[in-house]
């Protein structure tokens, strides 16, 4: 599959996999592996630029994966997120979307919306909110049995649950892996 389906099919939250076909080098070869690991992986879908509803020209149009780090989290600070455009060379999968009575834990609006993590349940989600500065745009979005019934009508039955930390002194950091 093309980024494009992913940008066009995949809600924020989804787990995607991308690669180029070719196989791993030896670990020996550190400079080769961490170019590899630029085009293999795994990470969640974090931002749709620019997001879908807000098209009124052909923009290029691109999509954002926060990558796992060290321990399971997700930096917001760019340092582990690759953007893909639509018509990256690359293969795309989507692996897992996110399963209902999940709650997104989102940043912005309009076409610049980002996804932070997904939380098990409302309150660990406002858990997260409580902890974030007051008028940053952040907010809550439940995923509903009405979204993913739709996903499995579609042929898209997967879906992926992530855990949310509570912040301490940083919002922009979030466990990516369960």
């Amino acid at each position: 599959m093309c980024a494009y389906h992913v940008y066009e099919h995949a809600p924020l939250g989804s787990l995607i996999r991308f690669c180029d076909g070719t196989p791993r080098p030896a670990e020996e070869q550190a400079a080769e592996v961490q170019a590899w690991e630029k085009r293999n992986g795994t990470g969640l879908l974090a931002m749709k630029d620019p997001s879908p509803e807000q098209r009124s020209w052909v923009p290029p149009t691109s999509i954002t994966l926060r990558m796992p780090g060290p321990n399971g989290e997700a930096a917001n600070n760019g340092d582990l997120s690759l953007t893909f455009s639509v018509d990256s060379d690359l293969r795309f999968e989507i692996l897992a979307r996110p399963s209902a009575g999940t709650f997104r834990v989102l940043r912005g609006s309009g076409s610049a919306v980002e996804l932070l993590g997904i939380a098990g349940n409302r309150a660990e989600a406002q858990q997260y909110l409580r902890a974030c500065p007051a008028g940053a745009g952040f907010r809550i979005e439940e995923e509903t049995a009405d979204d993913h019934a739709a996903d499995v009508v579609e042929g898209r039955s997967a879906s992926v649950r992530v855990a949310i930390p509570r912040p301490t002194t940083r919002p922009d950091r979030l466990r990516v892996g369960g």
